[in-house]
């Protein structure tokens, strides 16, 4: 997600139950920011890692339906679950705040000349 401006803070959150609303077996939302890349789980958990904090952070939407076939989604699994198919839908907003962006900038790392170090590296 991509803030430009103090007013866009909040509108990522929007975008998750947007699409929970898209897709309604969908049970978790991750939200990372523009520098995170969603192809990379290794990039995803270090945004995880780096810039989520559990307990203002999480979204939890209690009470609604999932996919069918979750086997978690039976009253026995959790006392919370009152019917089959009901749970619990989790958003992880993992994006910095706006007026905390200049402090999260990535590390940005020097290139190596691999030959230097390992002549025969092909």
């Amino acid at each position: 997600f991509k803030n430009s401006s103090p007013a866009d803070e909040g509108r990522q959150r929007q975008a998750a139950l947007l699409a929970f609303s898209a897709f309604p077996e969908l049970k978790h939302v991750i939200l990372v920011d523009e520098d995170v890349d969603i192809f990379d789980s290794d990039d995803v958990l270090w945004a995880m890692q780096t810039r989520y904090q559990g307990d203002v952070d999480t979204i939890v939407i209690p009470g609604v339906r999932c996919h069918p076939l979750d086997p978690s989604q039976v009253p026995e699994y959790s006392p919370s679950i009152l019917q089959q198919g009901m749970s619990c839908k989790t958003i992880f907003d993992c994006t910095v705040p706006f007026h905390l962006k200049h402090t999260f900038q990535r590390s940005r790392f020097k290139e190596v000349d691999v030959k230097r170090f390992l002549p025969d590296f092909e």
